[in-house]
């Protein structure tokens, strides 16, 4: 592949003059001619990388921008050099706002590569920061296959912001508890904490937040000062709202005196956004109108009484203050459990509790009959008045990995599709649900064992419309 010697600049002129003479040669370069060429070329690419780094290292977005997108135009993929470039050109474009150009080339680093780890996360960030929120999920998926705590943190992330609580919950307190010591943890509790907080379960919040204070006592301020860099540079908008509105509502919870100046930060970001939203207009106009209409909600939620079990249900009228609510229609406002419910409603999703499951004759998409009765609750919420704001749930099936990958997607369409038939035999209208199947490419626990190929087996239902975004559901 040739560069111009404008790209290079002067320093590559030399080299470039040199190649086009031995391209353009009658007769083929001896071979000593040649070696030299590649080691001056090689020399002169190593020196515009190290000057990548360095500039990257400064956070000076435009000059490592300038250098590696000439390493990406003259050398390819494959090439060492070429995939650190793009990496490197990856998180620029990501850091710079233009997240169409970080996917298409981070897409271009070969998977399993020293550089394709950071090149994935800026990819799944980008499509995230897009409301690409299906891209970015299956992208964070196949980061998780190659860092697991980088890529289920992320896995939360998305699920949270598009109300897919009890999933959120799960990835994200898995890395605490499984990667404690990791870099990812403080992340992961201050996600679970913000989750806590747009799904009005204060308690859980307090403890996160204790949590998060005592094993990593400067994140807060860290993060608010990084979100102060995202609002001045115009860039990750819709990260800093959520970052603001959350220490905000964190601010008003422990009656701290940087609240207003967080809320401040947060309408401005929010403003910004409403300009130029981008892909996520629907998203952004849901959070305003949220905004609007629900400031006297928010701040009555902040001056909540305690909330022990974090139900959503305040313990001076909560009947199991220790225990919490199942919501799945019957005497949800009681603050106590439903010992024989299979299912609760958590945020925008369907959730199918511990203890129960839809499970399958093995290889078959037939349901066994201990799950008739899980499938028969479902229905039954779906019919109750309380829930006739549901219009349309999504159920996504998924498969371990024994046998071939082909297989197990064809499995996981069969069976998802057997349990829509069973719910539509049941009185559920058929318009009233849509399907979504992944096979084995969406596992829950990696490991190779026969009680994690389980947990991976499973189906899971989600509230597509009204859609939740950021905590907020979109009007009933």
């Amino acid at each position: 592949m040739s560069v111009s010697a404008k790209t290079l600049g002067a320093a590559g002129a030399t080299v470039v003059g040199a190649l086009a003479l031995w391209s353009c040669s009658s007769t083929p370069p001896r071979t000593e001619t040649a070696v030299v060429l590649t080691q001056q070329n090689n020399a002169f690419y190593q020196e515009q990388l190290q000057r990548a780094r360095e500039a990257l290292a400064r956070q000076e977005w435009n000059a490592a921008q300038e250098n590696l997108e000439a390493l990406v135009e003259a050398l390819p993929p494959q090439d060492p050099t070429g995939a650190e470039a793009r990496a490197g050109l990856a998180q620029i474009a990501f850091e710079l706002g233009n997240y169409t150009r970080a996917v298409q080339v981070a897409g271009e680093v070969p998977a399993g590569g020293a550089h394709s780890v950071e090149a994935m996360e800026f990819k799944g960030l980008a499509q995230l920061f897009s409301c690409d929120f299906e891209g970015s999920t299956q992208t964070f998926y196949q980061l998780a296959e190659a860092d697991a705590p980088r890529g289920h943190v992320w896995i939360g992330v998305a699920n949270a912001w598009t109300g897919a609580a009890a999933n959120a919950e799960r990835d994200l307190t898995g890395v605490v508890n499984e990667h404690a010591a990791s870099e990812h943890a403080p992340n992961a509790r201050f996600y679970l904490t913000q989750l806590a907080l747009w799904n009005r379960r204060a308690g859980p919040a307090q403890r996160y937040l204790d949590q998060l204070r005592q094993g990593s006592p400067d994140y807060l301020g860290t993060l608010d000062t990084r979100a102060q860099n995202w609002l001045s540079r115009r860039t990750h908008l819709m990260r800093a709202y959520f970052t603001f509105d959350t220490l905000a509502r964190l601010g008003r919870m422990t009656h701290a005196d940087t609240a207003a100046e967080q809320d401040t930060h947060a309408d401005e970001a929010l403003a910004l956004l409403q300009q130029n939203p981008g892909a996520c207009a629907e998203q952004v106009a849901r959070l305003a109108s949220a905004l609007q209409q629900g400031a006297g909600e928010r701040a009555a939620f902040a001056a909540a009484t305690r909330d022990a079990d974090g139900d959503g249900v305040p313990d001076q009228r909560d009947r199991c203050p220790n225990e919490g609510e199942t919501r799945n229609g019957i005497a949800d406002d009681d603050g106590c459990p439903e010992e024989t419910a299979a299912i609760e409603v958590v945020g925008n999703q369907i959730r199918i509790r511990n203890g129960f499951a839809i499970n399958f004759s093995t290889g078959e998409d037939t349901v066994v009959n201990e799950s008739s009765g899980t499938i028969e609750q479902i229905a039954q919420l779906l019919a109750n008045p309380q829930y006739a704001w549901i219009r349309r749930v999504r159920l996504d099936g998924h498969t371990d990995d024994n046998g071939e990958a082909s297989s197990n997607l064809s499995l996981s369409q069969r069976r998802v599709r057997r349990v829509g038939a069973m719910l539509v035999a049941r009185g559920v209208p058929s318009d009233k649900l849509t399907y979504g199947y992944y096979g084995e490419s969406r596992p829950i626990d990696p490991a190779q064992t026969d009680e994690a190929r389980a947990r991976n087996r499973r189906v899971e239902l989600f509230i597509i419309d009204p859609p939740m975004f950021g905590g907020v559901r979109a009007a009933q």
